[in-house]
């Protein structure tokens, strides 16, 4: 059997929107690694990556806000930080975080 030298490439499975947003979740919920998820799906870390951010784009526009939400520092885990700071448009600053009510403060 005669081959051009080529490498055969596998033939892809395509990784339905569902599995996807289960990917994704694993990951952020810390359940599964990134390496484990593309090993599993038969994807690179850049695919994983712009799911991730696709993920959130797409929470953030269906929650109805434009603006990244305020949050603390370290309120979430380093890898959604990370992907908030990446969605961050240019030279802006999120919303600053309203300074907690203390227990015994009535709000009108």
């Amino acid at each position: 059997m005669e081959t051009s030298g080529k490498k055969e490439r596998k033939a892809r499975r395509a990784i339905s929107a569902r599995e996807k947003a289960q990917a994704v979740l694993a990951v952020w919920s810390g359940r599964r690694t990134t390496s484990r998820i593309c090993k599993e799906l038969g994807a690179n870390w850049g695919v994983l990556k712009s799911w991730e951010k696709k993920a959130l784009a797409g929470m953030l526009k269906g929650l109805g806000g434009e603006a990244l939400p305020a949050r603390t520092p370290g309120e979430l885990g380093s890898r959604l930080e990370n992907l908030l700071g990446e969605m961050q448009p240019t030279g802006t600053k999120p919303a600053p975080v309203p300074p907690e009510q203390s227990a015994g403060t009535v709000v009108a």
